[in-house]
């Protein structure tokens, strides 16, 4: 076979090829165009899904008649000149290929105009063919449309699904982007009706408040922290804000959305013991790295970059997630939406003795951390609700405790640190156990078995994906075997793919089932002396406010709130 030179025209179908998938593609582009121009407004019209029309206009710079033509034209770009520049890239866009793989396979209108201008211009090219750049009318800024995407490439156009679900990919798209630029606002309407209007945001928690309601934007909680010249920011939910999927998980690097697993494994590992297995939290997260640790130039649709820190900015992003999720933010009020800054309650420190509690061992008494409460002197048991709930009287009003959920808790941390920082004993099995793992697991799992010797499980390979545990760790048998072990090999694969620590969670969901099991029950009595320990013990803990399963620890009603209640405020 002959080695031939492609055609300019087929060359620039395959280049659309690989950025253009869709119309959510073209969005993604031509919005990225409109805020490296520097827009505050952004207004996108669709019909049809964005297949027949996607329209995006802006009020941002605006291009003077020769940038019209240029840009349209593969490898033109304002906004890098030199080799060097790649390596400290702060906008959006630097590849100068969207406009020109774009206008490949539709028709393409641009009109624009410059503050310095005194008209418009505007230009068409229809399937890569230029046309004459002619003067227009409208005010400063550019506004582009695209119709009839893929006309001029029927194989690319079988591929497109209905115009509801082309919708639904573009919508989510324009929703990242708005998530990562609250100061810009935007506009979305599909054929005659407004999806959603976001004027310009004072802050990030505004533009979730805009996109996703006022009391999701109120349950949101603050995660922030800075090393080094990395920082991250954000606001993640709180455990009764919940998703069935990731799709509401956000995360920017240097104001660019991407897409990175690790960071999402990180994410869902500090939830874990506060959401039950399969359920997500909601979360937008921006995280600020130096330009030079950052390649953005690895994926053809820039949805993934490569950090030249990424062990230093996982830690710090795990670190502010824990610090968030270990505070008084995450307990629930009664009767009012406050704010997330009402919710908090000022604290301070004190010791206090370790008793026994239905013979249960003390727990080791741990550093105070500021977010948390570590407080016996003002924070007096009441007594028992229906031999349920601990009332307890505090500064701010009336705190309510569940016991049951409480003790889970204490429970959980107590032998979660044991897992973590003692030898695991370990139970051979008379009769060793067959499970069965697909074949990329099976990989996965033979090559760590040393890894796995050291936590407790022994396996041995039986052949076709098929594996025989041998030995377990003695503490986590028993319920373990009335549940199977395929579905705990599975997570530690998953683990492993992700190089977390495999006791992080290898044990954590047993160790949950554990707990609950042996903890007090709703309808035990309690004296007022095992409750005041009960409460004491809970407020040493990590995370005080949530259970294992996710299920709020204690709920509180502020004193402000009782006052409205009976008019004395």
């Amino acid at each position: 076979m002959k080695i031939k030179r492609l055609n300019e025209d087929l060359a620039l179908k395959i280049a659309a090829g690989e950025v253009i998938e869709r119309p959510a593609s073209v969005i993604k582009e031509l919005v990225e165009n409109a805020l490296d121009a520097k827009s505050e407004s952004i207004s996108i019209e669709l019909t049809d899904g964005g297949i027949n029309l996607i329209i995006v206009r802006d009020d941002g710079e605006g291009m003077v008649a020769d940038d019209i033509v240029l840009c349209v034209q593969r490898h033109t770009t304002s906004k890098i000149a030199l080799e060097e520049d790649l390596s400290r890239i702060a906008t959006l866009g630097f590849r100068g290929e969207a406009l020109a793989s774009i206008a490949a396979v539709c028709h393409l209108h641009i009109v624009s105009r410059t503050a310095a201008d005194g008209t418009a211009y505007e230009l068409r090219v229809s399937g890569g063919e230029i046309g004459e750049v002619v003067p227009a009318a409208r005010d400063v800024g550019t506004t582009i449309e695209v119709r009839d995407l893929f006309y001029n490439l029927p194989a690319r156009a079988n591929f497109l699904t209905s115009s509801r679900s082309e919708f639904f990919h573009c919508n989510r798209i324009i929703h990242r982007l708005a998530l990562c630029s609250p100061s810009v606002g935007f506009n979305l309407t599909h054929g005659a009706r407004t999806v959603f209007s976001a004027p310009p945001a004072s802050d990030l928690q505004d533009r979730i408040g805009q996109l996703y309601g006022a009391e999701i934007g109120r349950q949101m909680i603050p995660i922030a922290a800075e090393k080094d010249g990395i920082t991250v920011h954000g606001y993640i939910s709180s455990p009764e804000v919940k998703r069935g999927n990731r799709r509401d998980q956000i995360l920017s690097i240097n104001g660019r959305a991407v897409d990175d697993r690790g960071m999402s494994y990180i994410l869902q590992s500090a939830y874990r013991g506060i959401l039950r297995p399969g359920v997500f939290p909601l979360a937008v997260i921006e995280i600020g790295v130096p330009y030079v640790q950052v390649d953005v130039n690895i994926h053809p649709r820039k949805l993934e970059v490569r950090l030249a820190k990424r062990h230093a900015v996982q830690d710090l992003l795990d670190r502010a997630l824990k610090q968030a999720l270990s505070s008084r933010y995450v307990v629930p009020t009664a009767f009012t939406n406050a704010s997330q800054a009402e919710r908090i309650i000022p604290t301070s420190s004190s010791s206090r003795p370790q008793l026994d509690l239905r013979q249960e061992t003390s727990v080791r008494q741990r550093e105070t951390a500021a977010q948390k409460v570590r407080v016996r002197s003002n924070r007096r048991v009441i007594g028992q609700l229906q031999q349920t709930y601990i009332l307890i009287e505090s500064p701010d009003g009336l705190e309510i405790v569940d016991q049951h959920i409480a003790h889970e808790r204490i429970l959980y941390e107590k032998l979660l640190r044991e897992v973590q920082e003692g030898e695991v004993s370990q139970q051979r099995f008379l009769l060793p156990v067959r499970v069965e793992l697909p074949f990329e697991s099976a990989n996965v799992l033979n090559a760590e078995k040393e890894m796995l010797a050291k936590v407790g499980i022994d396996i041995d390979d039986f052949g076709g994906g098929t594996f025989l545990v041998r030995g377990y760790p003695a503490l986590l048998v028993k319920t373990q075997v009335q549940y199977g072990f395929a579905e705990l090999l599975e997570k530690v694969v998953d683990a492993l793919e992700q190089g977390v620590k495999l006791k992080e969670v290898l044990f954590d969901h047993l160790i949950a089932e554990l707990a609950c099991g042996a903890a007090i029950k709703a309808g035990d009595r309690l004296s007022l002396d095992e409750q005041q320990e009960l409460v004491d013990r809970l407020l040493t803990m990590e995370n005080p406010y949530t259970c294992p399963h996710g299920r709020p620890i204690i709920f509180t009603i502020s004193r402000h709130d009782l006052d409205k209640r009976f008019k004395r405020a």
